[in-house]
């Protein structure tokens, strides 16, 4: 399934230096990397009764650094 990623604020645009996403298929204890592509990533949906978690790391050109975490985003059907 495609997930939109959007960067807000001082990161945002042509500040941006880098953006990290990650996505975890057990409440967070691992993370796997996964790459933004036109705005978007693509994942596998999460197994029938079981969650999908998202990370992302940005950083902004002067060095700043910012993360975000939502977890149980969604759960599988």
């Amino acid at each position: 399934v495609s997930v939109p990623v959007k960067v807000h604020g001082a990161a945002a645009g042509k500040n941006l230096k880098s953006l990290k996403t990650y996505v975890s298929y057990n409440g967070g204890k691992t993370w796997k990397k996964v790459t933004v592509k036109k705005g978007r990533i693509t994942v596998k949906n999460p197994a029938k009764g079981k969650a999908i978690s998202f990370a992302a790391k940005v950083t902004d050109k002067k060095g700043n650094t910012s993360s975000v975490k939502i977890y149980s985003a969604y759960f599988g059907k």
